[in-house]
């Protein structure tokens, strides 16, 4: 009976004991520790293998530190290599690449053609204009001498710009007196240059003959008037009777590739006139043939015009090739100046329903001069109603354009960002002039054969009589041309790519090692919001303990300890006195 009073004294201490036991360790941890062992655990059970060897209590302490020292190197490393690959898609986010070097040539518009001739002022026509002057009877001098100050006129070419003061002043007050007021000099000049139905003598396109004028425009170059194919921008000038209309609406229709080789493209035979030279541009004779985007204004400042010299009694050949120039819609998104270019539908500048770099470029120069000399020159177009506020430059204005001539061929765009170009005056900055993102260039490579004057029997020429006379050429020989892709260097996905093989080759992370770090945070966090629980539920275990060790140790009677169907078996009805032990 003593050994089973000490067994239940026993079994009583042992409960008292594991009630403390549960206790301690129920004892609520701190945050820190929270921390650590989430952290041992995600090392010890992480998809990165050597995690575990930071944590693993059979590596000794020297093992251990190495692995520390070994992985804060690597993962430093890990970091900073990141942000390098980072920097470089910030700093450098568009990328222009080749999407194709055998696009199809015969998608592509055909370039537009000028043809200028080298004398811009016509004998004939200066002399016609000589005899209505002296008929007018403004003047009593001779012939020769009003068609020398006629030939003042030619210093409005851009190429020239030269001032004789006392010359100017002379031409300028004639003229006034002829026109009985202010004059249009845009008028005259086109009447003194020279026409396109004497130079232009057979026209051929595709290989097919076709009417010359109805192929050519007498339109505005930089060169003045000239005979321009496949020149689709708006007409030149708006009308300036009725400044409160719409621009004239004219469409020209673009001529397309339509087959390769040098009988296939624009064939044109061109009359010199040699007789009728009397201001010549260059000291040669013949043709100045430009090539140009058939949407821009062709100007030589803008850089997307080719010129090509032909001579008489020569047969020219020009050989095109294109690159085409396109850029996605993502790129829209990013600042113009990190693309660098410009949507057709972001800017309006020229008012006309397409941007284009050179237009851009040609009334930024408009703009200046208009500025610095009050007045704009002829050859360029006007086509907004603002410019109809500003007059025509006259001869008396060719001291300022001569001036300053050379700022207004050194054009500085938006790149030009440079500290010794911020502030010089010699250069025209034109800031807003970016590139169009969808664009088109041609570049040229001429050569001629020497023609033998007298009697051909050509294709071409059947039964003609070659004196002076020029040919030319203007084609497509390869099949394939260059199409450049403008785009974001790398899309999300690239640049996770990037990343994660940087990450891959230095510490093997992965995805995987991101979710079971996020698995490990959320154990922590949920552990961390649990703290006050744990140690309201720490102090209502603690108030049951002290209740167990308050309880006394009654007297058992075996009555109590035997199952009452036991001793009713045994000992039959339950004895009235209890016997103690």
């Amino acid at each position: 009976m003593l050994t089973k009073k000490k067994r239940i004294k026993s079994k009583n201490n042992i409960a008292i004991t594991q009630a403390w036991t549960l206790e301690d360790s129920q004892k609520p941890l701190t945050k820190f520790k929270i921390f650590l062992k989430y952290l041992k655990l995600y090392c010890q059970y992480s998809s990165i293998s050597s995690f575990k060897y930071l944590v693993d209590s059979k590596k000794t302490w020297i093992e251990r530190i190495l692995w520390v020292i070994i992985h804060c190197v690597t993962i430093c490393t890990l970091i900073f290599m990141v942000c390098i690959s980072y920097t470089e898609y910030k700093e450098s986010p568009i990328l222009t690449s080749i999407d194709s070097d055998s696009h199809r040539t015969t998608d592509l518009d055909f370039p537009g053609i000028a043809i200028c001739t080298i004398n811009r002022i016509s004998r004939q026509s200066a002399t016609e204009l000589a005899n209505d002057i002296l008929n007018a009877n403004v003047t009593d001098m001779p012939v020769e001498e009003v068609l020398t100050l006629i030939m003042q006129l030619g210093n409005h070419y851009a190429s020239e710009f030269s001032m004789d003061e006392d010359r100017n002043v002379e031409i300028d007050r004639l003229l006034t007196e002829y026109y009985k007021g202010p004059y249009d000099i845009t008028e005259t000049m086109k009447k003194l240059s020279p026409q396109c139905s004497t130079i232009l003598l057979k026209c051929r396109l595709h290989g097919t003959d076709r009417n010359c004028s109805a192929l050519f425009y007498f339109r505005k170059t930089q060169d003045g008037f000239c005979c321009t194919f496949n020149y689709a921008a708006e007409s030149d000038d708006i009308p300036v009777d009725n400044p409160d209309s719409d621009k004239e609406t004219e469409h020209f229709d673009v001529h397309k590739v339509m087959d390769l080789g040098i009988h296939r493209g624009l064939t044109v035979v061109l009359e010199p006139h040699l007789d009728d030279y009397f201001y010549p541009i260059l000291p040669v004779k013949g043709w100045k043939v430009v090539v140009f985007n058939p949407h821009d204004y062709p100007d030589v400042t803008s850089g997307g015009v080719t010129e090509v010299i032909v001579m008489p009694r020569t047969e020219t050949y020009v050989d095109v090739t294109a690159t085409t120039f396109f850029s996605t819609d993502v790129i829209q998104s990013f600042p113009i100046h990190e693309r660098s270019c410009i949507f057709a539908n972001e800017m309006d500048i020229m008012k006309t329903d397409k941007y284009t770099y050179s237009d851009c470029i040609v009334n930024c120069k408009i703009q200046d001069i208009q500025t610095i000399c009050g007045c704009r020159p002829f050859v360029y177009p006007r086509r907004t109603k603002k410019d109809n506020s500003w007059r025509i430059c006259t001869n008396l204005d060719l001291d300022c354009l001569s001036k300053y001539k050379p700022k207004w061929w050194t054009v500085f765009p938006y790149d030009s960002n440079e500290e010794f170009l911020k502030n010089q005056d010699w250069a025209l900055h034109c800031h807003n002039c970016y590139p169009a993102c969808d664009d088109i260039t041609y570049d040229v490579l001429s050569s001629k054969s020497y023609m033998i004057p007298g009697n051909y029997k050509t294709d071409l020429l059947w039964d003609f009589n070659v004196t002076n006379q020029g040919i030319l050429h203007v084609y497509f020989s390869k099949y394939g041309s260059i199409r450049l892709k403008q785009d974001v260097s790398s899309y999300w996905y690239e640049l996770l790519s990037d990343i994660g093989g940087i990450c891959g080759v230095f510490i093997g992370f992965s995805l995987i090692s991101v979710v079971e770090l996020l698995y490990f945070l959320a154990l922590a966090l949920r552990d961390l919001l649990r703290k006050e629980s744990t140690v309201q539920e720490s102090e209502d275990h603690e108030e049951e303990i002290q209740q167990i060790q308050s309880q006394t140790i009654r007297t058992i009677y075996w009555s109590e300890l035997l199952p009452r169907s036991w001793q009713s078996v045994k000992y039959g009805q339950f004895p009235n006195n209890k016997t103690r032990y």
